[in-house]
């Protein structure tokens, strides 16, 4: 399977966290159109789906890799 392997890191996760959770509020407090609300919903749940999953498919496309960078930190932390 060609998303076998988590491509998505801590920090970046933290940051579609956050990012997820203030567009998914956005989306509830009724400030945009209905269009806009939706499209904001729908974002939001593709980007904690791939907080959850630890893998975003556009990364897959591009060859971008932020879990690795974790991994070489907590390494090189670790020894």
């Amino acid at each position: 399977m060609w998303l076998a392997r988590d491509n998505v890191g801590v920090l970046d996760t933290a940051v579609r966290s956050i990012v997820s959770t203030v567009l998914f509020a956005l989306a509830l407090e009724g400030i945009f159109s209905n269009t806009v609300s939706i499209a904001l919903v729908v974002v939001s749940l593709i980007l904690w789906t791939t907080c959850i999953v630890g893998l975003c498919p556009l990364y897959k496309l591009f060859g971008i890799n932020t879990a690795e960078v974790s991994e070489k930190y907590h390494q090189s932390y670790a020894e």
